[in-house]
Formats: structure tokens, C-alpha cells, sequence
């Protein structure tokens, strides 16, 4: 099964609502903003980075965009110094595109670090693997999605 796939199989499994739409590749934010513009997407966008931890272990940050990592707090939260995984790597273990990096629907053993700004928005955009489709969910239901995902969550906050 496809991440998209996996995704949009997720959302209807827990009964979260979404809105999908389908557009041009969106591979960084000014194109991000257009489309948001055009289909009149409301929330905010993500920004997940794929990071690479000692002993071959991976972890997905799920942030906002413009977000800095705080790579002290990633380090006492994941136990080990993380550092962002190469396209290689992302490609292969997540079946994500460079530049368009999904944060659900990963294998269990891949962590997951939720940034808890996320949830001071309505909504979170969200490419769900392939970067011409887009996702708007409700972060209220986002909630209800990560408890129900197997892999391991780490709460972080963003420190701006």
C-alpha cells in the first residue's frame, strides 16, 4: 500500500475528516502558499524532517514551517544526538519525496515527534506522500490520529 494510501486509510479507519486536493508538485512554501491561496486551504503548514539517530534508528519531527529545530531538545527527548537523515534514506525507508517529506503513515519503528504548536492552529496542511496532493485536517481530530498510530510519540515544543 502506498503512504498516500496508508494516509488517507488512517483518516477514514479513526473517522477523521479531510479535505483532499490534488494540484502541481508542491516542493517548497511559495508554491505551498499558492496552492493554500487557490483551494482555499485554512491552517497551517507542516514542515517534517526525517532524522537519522545512532544504532540505525529514525525519528519523524513534525513542525511548522519556518520552525527551527531545537536540536538539544531533540537529543534529550530521542536519547541520542539526531542529525536529518539523507534523500536516500528518506526515499527508502519512508517512500516520501525530497522536499515533500510525510509525517504519518511510517512503519512502527520510526518515532514520531509531534510539535505541540501544531495544536494552537485549527488546522494542519499536510502533503500525504505524492507532493501533488494536499491534506487539510482538523488538529482537534489530529489529536485522536497520532493516539491511535503504533509508532513511538514524543511531545516537543518549538522554542521560536
Amino acid at each position: 500500500m502506498s503512504l498516500h494510501a496508508r494516509n488517507l486509510a488512517l483518516l477514514e479507519r479513526h473517522a477523521i475528516p479531510y479535505r483532499q486536493v490534488e494540484h502541481e508538485a508542491v516542493l517548497d512554501y511559495p508554491t505551498a502558499h499558492a496552492v493554500r491561496e487557490r483551494f482555499g486551504l485554512h491552517g497551517v503548514e507542516s514542515k517534517s524532517l526525517f532524522l537519522r539517530l545512532k544504532g540505525g534508528r529514525h525519528a519523524m519531527l513534525v513542525t511548522l514551517e519556518n520552525a527551527r529545530a531545537d536540536w538539544a531538545q531533540l537529543k534529550a527527548l530521542l536519547g541520542a544526538r539526531p542529525s536529518i537523515a539523507s534523500d536516500a534514506e528518506l526515499v527508502e525507508l519512508t517512500g516520501c519525496v525530497p522536499q515533500c517529506a510525510c509525517p504519518f503513515g511510517h512503519v512502527e519503528e520510526i518515532a514520531l515527534i509531534v510539535d505541540q504548536a501544531l495544536f494552537d492552529h485549527d488546522y494542519l496542511i499536510y502533503s500525504p506522500g505524492p507532493p501533488t496532493f494536499t491534506l487539510e485536517v482538523a488538529t482537534a481530530d489530529l489529536r485522536r490520529l497520532i493516539d491511535a498510530l503504533p509508532n513511538p510519540v514524543h511531545a516537543y515544543r518549538t522554542a521560536w
